[in-house]
């Protein structure tokens, strides 16, 4: 059968008809082999599942019984992605996941209105959008001095959600491509085929006319409710504003009580009131914090007494060599107890060298190393490194600061100066 018995993307009945589910068809051509990703590239006479465009993803469904994994559009050519090969002339009955595509057409739909009102009511133009998987977002041209506060967002949602209540009629006009009526958004490659408008409102009196390939509703009623989900700035000055509709507001709606549930039993209070909660246990948190802090620093030197005690207890006759590990700790006191022992030590004669690590031994944290010989420490950082695995830092006046991935070997290490690399019992 040759090719050009296919209808060409444009006027699919996909599209033509987007609320079609099935349709009965035959295959045109189907690749010999499949690609990289075991997939062959099937074209049929008409199809109801729409090929990725216009900034709509695919649609996804079967071809008698076999997978559709996507569909992509090849010039004026609807390619279907299968994982197994269907021969050339197959009479086939093509299924369109309809859940998935209602979402896309809400999705789609909605972003036109939401586009129209803030063009017409805000003078904000639209420069790209995405359908995303849980949330769509429209990028905004918009002067860096403006901010969309809440009441601005609520204004821009109350007037969607009117239109959306006055079941504003969706239709789309066909005409045929010609150079002085094509829009620059049409694809280079697609050449030969037609221009689809998509209209919201009565016609002489619509809020929207867009040039689109994709599928949409017949009414803006069908969108059901749209609601905004806060804004960002971006690239260039230009704003992000996050949106949902349909299906995906019911479906946010029920992930939110779901996590008011679990807050109010974390946090036994009502919604109503988490929020002043969560700012009490923040306020409380910061000062639990900041006493801690106050606690380190007075603890620190007494720690650093204790070690210069272990220090001066093992005699000048060898080097004096000691390990502190503090689960609790952080880099602030363990650079604190360093430089706390390194003060008491000041005056000593012997060689002396001291590992200070704190964080918890499965997840690791910071470690200083500390001594009266860099040799010895950076001898030390090679025995850390074997038991550890890499230890990122470095050495300076007399102190090595740095982090490790765990702590679990540390109590391990052997830091006597006759030791070459580990004790015996770390050979195994």
């Amino acid at each position: 059968m040759s090719v050009a018995t296919a209808r060409v993307v444009g006027l699919l009945a996909c599209q033509q008809t987007p609320f079609l589910r099935e349709l009965d068809t035959h295959v045109l051509s189907c690749s010999d082999t499949p690609d990289s990703e075991g997939l062959y590239y099937v074209e049929l006479a008409d199809t109801v599942i729409f090929p990725e465009g216009g900034g709509q993803p695919s649609d996804t469904g079967n071809i008698s019984g076999v997978p559709v994994k996507h569909a992509r559009r090849d010039g004026l050519r609807a390619i279907h992605y299968v994982p197994a090969s269907i021969p050339a002339g197959t009479s086939v009955r093509v299924e369109v996941d309809f859940k998935r595509r209602l979402d896309h057409m809400q999705q789609h739909s909605g972003q036109h209105l939401l586009s129209a009102v803030l063009r017409k009511y805000w003078g904000l133009e639209t420069v790209s959008w995405n359908l995303g998987a849980t949330v769509s977002h429209v990028e905004l041209r918009a002067p860096k001095e403006l901010v969309l506060l809440q009441g601005a967002l609520d204004a821009i949602e109350s007037k969607c959600n009117d239109m959306i209540f006055e079941a504003l009629p969706i239709s789309t006009n066909i005409i045929e491509q010609a150079a002085a009526t094509c829009p620059s958004t049409v694809p280079d490659d697609y050449v030969g085929g037609v221009i689809r408008h998509v209209e919201i409102g009565v016609a002489g009196a619509a809020i929207d006319r867009n040039a689109c390939c994709g599928t949409h509703l017949a009414s803006t009623a069908q969108m059901q409710v749209l609601k905004l989900a806060g804004v960002d700035r971006i690239r260039g000055g230009n704003m992000r504003l996050f949106f949902y509709v349909g299906a995906r507001v019911r479906e946010y709606a029920e992930a939110s009580l779901v996590r008011d549930k679990r807050l109010a039993g974390l946090l036994s209070c009502p919604p109503e009131t988490q929020g002043e909660a969560v700012e009490r246990l923040i306020k409380q948190g910061k000062a639990s914090l900041k006493s801690l802090k106050s606690l380190r620093v007075q603890l620190a030197p007494l720690v650093a007494q204790d070690l210069r005690n272990q220090l001066v207890a093992q005699g000048k006759t060898q080097r004096q060599s000691t390990v502190y590990h503090c689960e609790d700790g952080d880099g602030p006191f363990s650079s604190s107890i360093g430089s706390e022992l390194a003060k008491l030590m000041a005056g000593s004669n012997a060689e002396w060298l001291t590992v200070i690590a704190s964080g918890p031994k499965a997840d690791g944290g910071p470690l200083v190393v500390v001594g009266n010989d860099e040799a010895s420490i950076i001898d030390a950082v090679e025995r850390l490194t074997l038991l550890l695995g890499t230890c990122k830092g470095g050495l300076s006046h007399g102190t090595w600061r740095g982090k490790a991935a765990n702590f679990v070997q540390l109590a391990k290490l052997n830091l006597s100066a006759q030791s070459s690399t580990l004790g015996s019992s770390d050979m195994i």
